[in-house]
Parts: C-alpha cells; structure tokens; sequence
C-alpha cells in the first residue's frame, strides 16, 4: 500500500515530539530551512547551516531529522496539507457548472500566488520529483486532489463520460504544476503562459461539465 504524503514526514523523524519544547524545536528548524532553501536552493543549504541559524547545536537537528531529506518530506507534508485546506475553501460552494468552471480558474491563481509569494516552494517541489519516494507521493497527492475535485462535480457529467473526466481531470491536476513552474521561470511570460493554460482547462471542463465546447476556447 502506498503511504499516504500526510504522515510520510512525520514517518521520517527520528524521535517523534512529545513536549510543546520539542515541538516548537521542530517548528523552527523548518521554518529556518524552508527560508534557506528561498533563498539559496535546496542543495546549498546544509544540515549544519540549519542548526546553527535555528539557534541550536547540529546534534539538535540531528536528534529529530536524520538527513536533509527527512526536512524535505516533513516540508513537503506540511505543503501538502495548506494546499488541501486551499483547495477545500476553493471548491466548497460549488453548486452549479458554472461554478465548477470558475474553480477551475481559481484554483490554478490560487496555486501560482502560493507559489509567487514563497519562492522556496517551488525549489522544494523540485526536490521532490528528485527523490523517487517522495515523487511517487506527489503522484498520489495529484490524484486525491484530482479525484476530489471529481467527485464534487461528476453530477455535472454524463455518466458515460465520468471516465475520461476523470482521467482528463488527473492529467489537468498534473499539468497545473509544471506550467505553474515554467511560470514563474520566466515571469516576463507568465501571465500569457498562465492564460494559456487556463483556457485549455477551461475549454475541457467546459466540454464534460455542459455537453459542449466553449464558443470561444
């Protein structure tokens, strides 16, 4: 069975907290790697580096994470579940196609400012797709995303095609970072990249969600 991404950081601490003191340790040592790895990527920052601008000895770091990568997934999991709150905010309302469609572009602005406003994340997303691991649970988070998104609005489809909706709605979910990345790559071209992927979004959605193509895609 494939681990859950909510539990895979706290799977990789070496001691688990149990004290609000040793919490709050935690607590900083992530806050401080996560602004290192903004500011000079995650592979110049060191385990070493964390310690000592987390106000501690590196043994302090080393006692609850056993490598940087155990920071990476912890990083990544806390990630994971702001994301799912962002999206449950986005999609609650939805009770018609039409808001459907609009979600669909509220939630790929609300995934770029994320990411605009923390530069770190996008480093960390990187990270990711480098450790076979961890890419493997950013594939089941897309899908969970996916299929949640899907279940909210399949009523809107005809049944015989929910299938493809779904399927269409994964690849969707999966291609949403990728473009949100060449994005902010080349900031001078982000907003046409940006509008370009949302219309193809939209001019899907609009196909499963009303029976037919956009006038206009």
């Amino acid at each position: 069975m494939q681990e859950s991404s909510q539990g895979a950081g706290r799977a990789a601490l070496r001691r688990v907290p149990k004290q609000e003191r040793s919490r709050e340790r935690i607590g900083e040592i992530l806050k401080v790697a996560k602004e290192l790895i903004g500011q000079k990527g995650i592979d110049a920052v060191t385990m070493k580096e964390i310690a000592a601008l987390s106000g501690g000895p590196i043994a302090s770091v080393y006692q609850y994470f056993p490598n940087k990568s155990a920071i990476i997934a912890m990083l990544y999991e806390l990630y994971v579940e702001e994301v799912r709150e962002l999206i449950a905010g986005h999609v609650s309302h939805i009770e018609t196609a039409d808001d459907a469609l609009r979600a669909t572009d509220d939630l790929f602005d609300m995934y770029y400012e994320r990411m605009r406003q923390e530069p770190s994340t996008q480093d960390l997303l990187n990270a990711i797709q480098a450790d076979k691991a961890l890419a493997d649970l950013d594939i089941a988070e897309t899908r969970a995303q996916a299929d949640g998104f899907f279940q909210l609005t399949k009523h809107f489809v005809a049944e015989p095609q929910r299938e493809s909706y779904a399927q269409t709605l994964f690849v969707m979910f999966h291609m949403a970072g990728a473009t949100l990345r060449l994005a902010l790559m080349v900031p001078a071209e982000a907003a046409q990249i940006s509008g370009q992927f949302k219309s193809i979004v939209r001019t899907h959605a609009t196909y499963f969600l009303k029976g037919h193509f956009p006038a206009i895609a």
